[in-house]
Order: structure tokens, then C-alpha cells, then sequence
């Protein structure tokens, strides 16, 4: 079978996935429990993600280069549309045109629940990535498509 067509069927499973088993919870325990549960699920899943990426591009993950390398997988993986710009060895800046996520929230018509979702979920998942390569870098997310911003933009920096 193509590879493109199993690429495109495990993509599509993954956000659906998400979005079924986040609505299961909420339905069952309401919104804020659905999104305590949420965090507690990112706060694991990005370690297992960038450690597979580190094990499938053979780099040890150390540093923003490494990092880089590994965030653009995950980006790519998910259908992000985005430019990386590494303004010097020491900052990358990763401007995200369209989100995934947050497409899928507008196509449901839960945009208004973006916000919340990106302080708890999107933060901490880029920290739990970040984590598994430099723990002297730091990240700031000045603009956010779900605050009404065009792009989202994440500054990562040393410390």
C-alpha cells in the first residue's frame, strides 16, 4: 500500500483520537475536568514523541540545533504550515501559518475554547519537547492565532 495513503489514514486517526476521547470526557466530567485530564495526557506524550524523533534521525538531542531538527518532524508529522528562522545559534523562532489544532476547533465550531486550550495544552506541550533537548533554553508565545492573532509565534532562547 502507498505510503502516502497509511501516512494520511494515521494522521487523520491521531486527531481524531484526540478530539473523540477529549469530548467522551468532557460530555461525562465537563470542560475543566476534560482539560485537567488533557494536561496530565501532554505532559507525557510530547516526551515519548521527541524521544522517537531523536531515535528516528540518529541525534543525541542537545541544543536548539538538535531541537530544531526534531520540532520540525513533529510540525511536518501534524500538517503544520510554518517557518522556522534561527536568527543566531543561541534563538529559533518558529512562525506557525495554520495550526491543525486550531482549524479543527474552528471546523467544530469551538474556536471560542482555543484560548484556554493554548495556555494549558500548547504551552506545555513545546516546554515538554523543549525539555527532552536543552534545559537552558526558554520559549516565549508573544502572538497565537486563537487570540486573534495571524500567526502563531514561538521564540526559543537561551537562557
Amino acid at each position: 500500500m502507498d505510503q502516502k495513503i497509511i501516512s494520511e489514514y494515521l494522521n487523520k486517526s491521531y486527531f481524531t483520537i484526540d478530539g473523540l476521547w477529549f469530548m467522551m470526557l468532557e460530555e461525562e466530567f465537563g470542560f475543566e475536568k476534560a482539560l485537567d485530564i488533557d494536561e496530565k495526557v501532554w505532559k507525557v506524550l510530547p516526551k515519548i514523541q521527541a524521544r522517537k524523533v531523536k531515535e528516528i534521525l540518529g541525534i543525541d538531542g542537545k541544543g536548539l540545533e538538535d531541537f530544531s531538527r526534531a520540532i520540525s518532524v513533529k510540525l511536518e508529522a501534524e500538517g503544520y504550515i510554518y517557518n522556522l528562522e534561527k536568527e543566531n545559534p543561541n534563538s529559533l523562532k518558529i512562525i506557525i501559518k495554520q495550526c491543525p489544532w486550531y482549524e479543527i476547533l474552528k471546523k467544530a465550531k469551538r474556536e471560542h475554547l482555543a484560548p484556554e486550550i493554548s495556555d494549558r495544552i500548547c504551552m506545555l506541550e513545546f516546554r515538554v519537547w523543549l525539555g527532552e533537548f536543552d534545559k537552558e533554553v526558554d520559549f516565549h508565545m508573544p502572538f497565537r492565532q486563537c487570540m486573534g492573532q495571524k500567526n502563531c509565534i514561538i521564540v526559543f532562547y537561551k537562557k
